[in-house]
């Protein structure tokens, strides 16, 4: 065998081998980085789809026994912080549409028996008497909401917490309960800044939710109390002419019509 050709041979087959290796890892890379656009685009939809699901049914089953062990210890120390910041927020809420319709809060306060006192001079009084029930309704939901969406949610809770700080520092008279609304502002402006931690998450739903539950169970008590107390729902009757009970049935209509909805916003639509 001429040794040119055999060495010609020897050059040649390897070099042309090298040629189809390189080519077939060439597409072998390219196959993958297709699969990969492909699968990064598919597979954490999926996933992501999968997660949420899990995530919602795990909030759902906290909520469920959190409110649970709430109604079984409704009337003990375990619920009062809640109970008491919505009556707070009641009585702020007075505060804000009285100033808002052109009107002056003379005086402002809450018990620690959880009655408050909000006497207003001026201003729309149709607007105050109503404020008090739909507005601690609307902190409540707005507080549950703020979770389910991080950056609208953080403002939501700073604004929040800085109108509970200056309407109580202005207008309380009780050191005492002006520094437990302090508490309250600190807590909410401190947690807006921690809202991916899930159990941040799950005390503001918590919170909030028992807030606006709160507020049905205020308002029962106000159109079915046999005393002879003085209730936003009166007060309300007197200015329109429209029966307490009528007043109170609208209240607790727009109260569970305002939880179905934030309900459905929260878990129905974000499960789709």
């Amino acid at each position: 065998m001429n040794p040119r050709l055999a060495a010609w041979e020897a050059t040649t087959l390897p070099l042309s081998y090298a040629r189809t290796q390189t080519k077939l890892i060439a597409n072998e890379i390219l196959i993958k980085i297709i699969f990969t656009i492909f699968s990064e685009r598919n597979l954490p939809n999926t996933m992501t789809k999968n997660q949420n699901k899990n995530k919602n049914i795990l909030e759902l089953v906290f909520l469920s026994i959190a409110l649970i062990i709430s109604f079984l210890f409704w009337d003990t120390y375990l619920v009062y912080p809640i109970k008491l910041f919505v009556v707070l927020i009641h009585e702020i809420s007075h505060a804000l549409s009285t100033i808002v319709s052109g009107g002056k809060v003379i005086v402002f306060n809450i018990g620690l028996d959880l009655g408050g006192k909000c006497e207003t001079e001026n201003g729309n009084n149709i607007l105050i008497a109503a404020s008090g029930y739909l507005g601690s309704l609307l902190f409540g939901l707005l507080i549950f909401y703020s979770t389910y969406n991080k950056k609208i949610g953080k403002w939501l809770l700073i604004i929040t917490a800085i109108i509970i700080l200056i309407t109580s520092v202005s207008l309380m008279q009780n050191t005492s309960l002006t520094l437990l609304a302090v508490l309250y502002s600190v807590l909410l402006f401190v947690s807006a800044f921690f809202l991916q931690i899930r159990i941040d998450s799950y005390i503001l739903k918590l919170f909030g939710l028992l807030s606006c539950i709160y507020v049905l169970f205020d308002i029962k008590e106000d159109i079915l109390s046999t005393n002879s107390a003085i209730s936003d729902a009166s007060i309300l009757s007197d200015l329109i002419n429209v029966p307490t009970i009528v007043i109170g049935l609208i209240w607790l209509f727009i109260s569970l019509a305002g939880i179905f909805l934030i309900m459905k916003i929260s878990y129905v639509k974000k499960a789709k």
